[in-house]
């Protein structure tokens, strides 16, 4: 078994004070936050792009006693681009608890008196996995049920930075996508083929990629390319998706799939339909798949 890190728990007596003070100090942003309809509870999750570990705030209602965060012996560390700009943040912001010249690191305490370190941004100091690509490939399922949850706008932005971040011929990138959140009108998109799109009529979001084959003879590569790094930054995120294919297939009403959602979202000639993606906070957590060694018979040396 292989365990990974995802988030550190802090108990927090001003929500709003410490989402403020982690935004500020450390460039971090809300991803989503969670509690009971009573409210007697809030917990929010904090992250950056430079990291898929999160910070994960937690207040109760009614708590006046100051909480026990560790202090230095249990500390956060963070490395930082611009050490010198972030220390003249830290001291505007009058947060730096402890420097240590000679290694070249301080430390600031949040508001609920948690240290954390900060260092600079070397490789000694650098995590020794970096972002885990195959971990993805493993949690990455075709995932058709939805808890109904909202999907975090943070997390959306996240996909869809991966898929306007692909790779395609001659950097032509040929492809626009469609994000689709309307109800209505993904319940529509769930008639699109004859079987295999029933998902999105319970998905919070549907992305439709189209691509216009008269600028990249590699259309189907460069949109098929942009939706695998989608479902993978989905899977990465905790989000769940389901590949819909849409070139070559057919829609119930007899009309090829390409034709039906081109006339119900507007898309005009010569943009063609590659696929869709259907998008929603899973119903349940997916095991992650282990590795099939039997795949490398696939793999041959020099020659077939």
């Amino acid at each position: 078994m292989d365990g990974k890190a995802i988030h550190r728990c802090l108990h927090v007596l001003d929500l709003e004070k410490s989402v403020a003070f982690y935004e500020k100090a450390l460039g971090m942003t809300e991803i989503r936050r969670m509690g009971p309809e009573d409210g007697s509870w809030t917990n929010v999750f904090m992250g950056s792009d430079a990291s898929g570990f999160q910070l994960e705030l937690t207040w109760n209602r009614g708590r006046t006693e100051p909480y026990d965060n560790g202090g230095r012996d249990s500390h956060l560390a963070f490395t930082v681009d611009d050490y010198e700009a972030a220390r003249a943040l830290h001291e505007e912001m009058g947060c730096i608890c402890h420097v240590n010249e000679a290694m070249g690191l301080y430390f600031i305490e949040d508001p609920d008196g948690c240290w954390l370190e900060i260092l600079p941004n070397k490789a000694e100091f650098a995590p020794q996995g970096g972002v885990d690509v195959l971990d993805a490939m493993a949690r990455r399922r075709s995932l058709r049920r939805y808890s109904g949850e909202p999907i975090p706008q943070a997390l959306l932005d996240r996909i869809l930075e991966a898929g306007l971040r692909s790779a395609s011929g001659r950097s032509r990138r040929p492809w626009e996508l469609i994000v689709v959140h309307d109800r209505a009108m993904l319940d529509d998109l769930a008639e699109c083929r004859e079987q295999g799109a029933a998902m999105l009529a319970g998905a919070d979001a549907a992305i439709v990629v189209v691509a216009d084959p008269t600028l990249a003879d590699t259309w189907v590569e460069d949109c098929s390319i942009v939706m695998a790094n989608m479902q993978l930054e989905a899977a990465a995120s905790g989000v769940g998706s389901c590949w819909i294919q849409g070139r070559l297939r057919q829609a119930a009403d007899g009309r090829s799939t390409h034709e039906f959602v081109a006339n119900l979202l507007k898309v005009p000639a010569p943009y063609q339909l590659e696929a869709i993606l259907s998008l929603g906070m899973p119903e349940a957590e997916a095991p992650r798949r282990p590795f099939d060694e039997a795949l490398l018979g696939k793999v041959h040396e020099e020659r077939f």
